[in-house]
C-alpha cells in the first residue's frame, strides 16, 4: 500500500508555523534542570555505608564475676598472734572433784567429763607439776637401758607435735583455748606464733614395748614410742593414751 503524505497548504493560506524548537526547548529546559537536581541529590544520598559499631563488651553476670574476698574474722586475726596467759587447760585431778574445795578453786573456770569422770578446766600460766590436786598428763623420755631421763607435763589429751631439745611441743583446741605451745621439764609454757599447723608427732612415731617406768607404775594406759626430734635424732618417749 502506498503511504500518502498530507498535502501542504497553499502558501497564501498557510498560517505561520509556531516556533517549535524554542517552545520545546523552553519546555525541556525545566525538565532537565529538575532531572539534574534529582541526580545531584541522589548522588549526595548514595554515600558509603558507615562502619558498623563495634559490639559492646559483654556484661559480666554475677556468676562470672570474681568472688569477693572472704572477710577477715576476729578469730582468724587472733590465730596469727600467740595466745596470752593465763591459758585455759584441762587437767586430771586428785581426790573427789565434786568436793566444795575443788569446786571453789578460783583457777577453775569450767568442768568437763570423759570416760574417766569429771575433770577441771583451769586458768594457768605454767603446767602444774606439783599442784595439790591438779594433775598433768605426763610424757617421759627414757634411754635404751629403760631409765627415765626427763619428763614433761601437758594438758589433758593435748596432741604432741614435736620435740626440740628439751622443749616439747603440743597443740590444744578445746574449752576456749586454741593454739600450739612449747613446755620444758620445769613446767614453763610458751605460746607459739600462729603458723601452718605442725604435723602430729604420732605420724612418724614407731610403737615399741614399754619397760617398767616409775611414772606410770599404776597406769594401764601407757604407750611407748620411738620418735624423731627436730634434729632428726631418734628418742624414746612414753605417755598415756586418752581416757575413753
Amino acid at each position: 500500500m502506498e503511504r500518502r503524505l498530507p498535502r501542504p497548504l497553499p502558501a497564501s493560506n498557510a498560517a505561520p508555523l509556531p516556533a517549535l524548537w524554542p517552545g520545546r526547548t523552553a519546555w525541556i529546559r525545566p525538565a532537565l534542570t529538575s532531572a539534574a537536581l534529582c541526580l545531584a541529590l541522589a548522588a549526595c544520598g548514595e554515600r558509603a555505608p558507615a562502619p558498623a559499631a563495634a559490639p559492646a563488651a559483654p556484661v559480666a553476670s554475677p556468676t562470672d564475676a570474681a568472688p569477693p574476698a572472704p572477710p577477715t574474722t576476729p578469730a582468724a586475726s587472733a590465730a596469727a598472734e600467740p595466745a596470752a596467759p593465763p591459758y585455759r587447760f584441762a587437767f586430771a585431778s586428785k581426790g573427789d572433784p565434786s568436793s566444795d574445795k575443788r569446786r571453789k578453786d578460783p583457777r577453775v573456770v569450767e568442768w568437763g567429763e570423759d570416760g574417766c569422770g569429771a575433770y577441771p578446766v583451769a586458768l594457768v600460766e605454767s603446767i602444774p607439776l606439783r599442784d595439790a590436786w591438779l594433775l598433768p598428763d605426763w610424757v617421759v623420755e627414757f634411754d635404751d637401758k629403760n631409765r627415765e631421763i626427763q619428763r614433761w607435763g601437758r594438758p589433758m589429751a593435748a596432741e604432741l607435735t614435736g620435740l626440740d631439745g628439751t622443749r616439747l611441743h603440743f597443740r590444744v583446741d578445746s574449752h576456749g583455748q586454741r593454739g600450739e605451745f612449747a613446755t620444758t621439764p620445769d613446767g614453763a609454757l610458751q605460746a607459739l606464733p600462729g603458723q601452718a599447723a605442725s604435723a602430729s608427732l604420732y605420724a612418724s612415731a614407731r610403737q615399741i614395748e614399754c619397760p617398767a617406768l616409775a611414772t606410770f607404775a599404776e597406769s594401764d594406759y601407757v604407750q611407748c614410742f620411738v620418735v624423731k626430734d627436730a634434729a632428726g635424732g631418734e628418742r624414746r618417749l612414753a605417755w598415756e593414751a586418752p581416757c575413753t
